[in-house]
């Protein structure tokens, strides 16, 4: 069985997918990419409720991006209408984190309703779009940093 969670690692989000806790070493996926973690101080019988508490375990350092900050922030990417329609309602706002796959928001072409998942993980920058709001492919939807 695996867990997602979403950690902050010093003021950046990142998506942690762990596998068994009792596997030596734990294997976890840090936005996608495999991580080996030794977690220290267990003991043969520990249950998974009852593994060492987080700063004893020996988190590798993980840097795909580089450090956000007012003085540089990170790299912003861009949702976009991959069709022309009208949205039908929106789903985020800004400060949302969305994770790969959340919904984004609904958009309506050639009377069909589409739901647009982000493609990334990410908080969210900015909103273009409100309800009601007819769109061109290609049309900034939503930015994610």
């Amino acid at each position: 069985m695996s867990t997602t969670l979403r950690v902050n690692v010093k003021g950046q989000w990142f998506t942690v997918k762990v596998e068994d806790l009792l596997a030596d070493p734990v294997v976890t996926f840090v936005d996608g990419e495999e991580v080996p973690v030794h977690i220290s101080g267990r003991e043969e019988d520990t249950r998974p409720d009852t593994l060492a508490q987080p700063e004893t375990a020996e988190v590798p350092a993980v840097a795909p991006s580089p450090p956000v900050s007012p003085e540089h922030p990170a790299a912003i990417k861009t949702f976009s209408s991959p069709m022309p329609g009208v949205i039908l309602s929106v789903a985020v706002k800004i400060g949302d984190q969305v994770i790969t796959g959340d919904e984004i928001c609904v958009l309506e072409a050639m009377k069909m309703q589409q739901t647009l998942r982000a493609e990334w993980s990410g908080i969210v920058q900015a909103v273009h779009v409100g309800s009601g709001q007819q769109v061109l492919d290609g049309d900034p939807l939503v930015d994610l940093a």
